[in-house]
């Protein structure tokens, strides 16, 4: 084997990555995710315009895969999806603070309702929202649609196909729809395209997920953000969480996404990444039958006298003597 040889130049063909993320990342990040990383790194500094079909062949992965360590790294700040429908990627100077912070909500007086009126493109939002809510909308409704529009800046086509995405899942609350606008804008979503090609990603394993706590309806925001915790942040196997999910059912007798995750969350601690790992625990922390305590009989108030053994054979012979005597 020829010996590793190491070196503090730097030489063209090397790949520079920086102590601080080693010392942020290394150590708390899925290995998956952190090969992913380190290819796109060495792609991008080799000059290429990699695509998450480009890293799954040359680290001999699945794409979807890809997609899940790119879609942990976007979210921990350090890249960007340019294109979700091919999967480029670039790097990013912005932070996961900035990314994430989420602009303050108002509510919106007399005199602001009023100017709203003169708003070409808020007034055509307002009769669209309308059109499918299928009644006038309230001022607290026309407060919500603004604060989608004016604050968090979400494009008129995106507002749009977010109300048709809405109501088509049955959900026409605008609270509701305020908040999948909160999560578009954290994702950065602009465009109706990165949208569907998000939910095209991942609902696939979201609704595995929904079937095993035995719901069918459509994830709501805060038990997608349960499985984007599991599946992205925790990085754990989808195997896993949907056993996670069935002994929840099995322990409580209904769906929980909390119970769920107290369940994940103490078997990460303890160390377990996959449903082998797990197997092998649990036979490891299994309480042997032996060690049970002996079942006493129950007590009655008819039986309370002591018990005694008897012979039948010898009774019956001396009633049988007792007969013939």
């Amino acid at each position: 084997m020829k010996p590793i040889s190491l070196s503090n130049k730097v030489k063209l063909d090397t790949t520079t990555i920086s102590n601080q993320f080693i010392d942020t990342y290394m150590a708390k990040t899925n290995g998956e995710y952190i090969k992913v990383f380190l290819m796109l790194l060495r792609l991008l500094q080799g000059g290429e315009n990699p695509s998450a079909d480009m890293i799954a062949k040359r680290l001999d992965m699945t794409e979807r895969a890809v997609l899940r360590a790119l879609f942990y790294w976007e979210k921990e700040g350090l890249l960007f999806t340019e294109n979700h429908t091919n999967g480029d990627v670039a790097a990013t100077k912005e932070t996961k603070a900035q990314k994430d912070q989420v602009p303050v909500k108002s509510m919106l007086t007399p005199a602001d309702l009023k100017q709203k009126q003169t708003d070409t493109n808020f007034s055509h939002l307002k009769y669209i929202t309308e059109m499918y809510l299928g009644h006038p909308m309230t001022n607290t409704e026309i407060n919500s649609l603004s604060y989608i529009y004016d604050d968090l800046k979400l494009p008129m086509d995106l507002i749009e196909y977010l109300i048709e995405y809405c109501v088509s899942n049955h959900k026409s609350n605008l609270r509701y729809m305020e908040k999948v606008a909160i999560d578009w804008h954290k994702k950065g979503i602009k465009t109706p395209q990165q949208a569907k090609s998000q939910s095209a990603s991942y609902s696939k394993d979201y609704y595995s997920i929904m079937h095993a706590m035995g719901l069918k309806n459509q994830p709501a925001p805060a038990q997608i953000e349960f499985m984007e915790k599991w599946l992205y942040t925790d990085a754990h196997s989808l195997n896993l969480i949907l056993e996670a999910c069935r002994r929840t059912i099995t322990a409580i007798g209904k769906p929980s996404f909390p119970y769920a995750s107290k369940i994940l969350d103490s078997w990460k601690k303890a160390g377990i990444r996959s449903v082998r790992e797990l197997t092998t625990y649990d036979s490891k922390h299994a309480v042997p039958k032996t060690s049970m305590p002996p079942k006493q009989p129950k007590k009655t108030n008819i039986h309370n006298f002591h018990e005694r053994s008897y012979d039948f054979d010898e009774l019956e012979q001396r009633y049988i003597q007792k007969i013939n005597k």
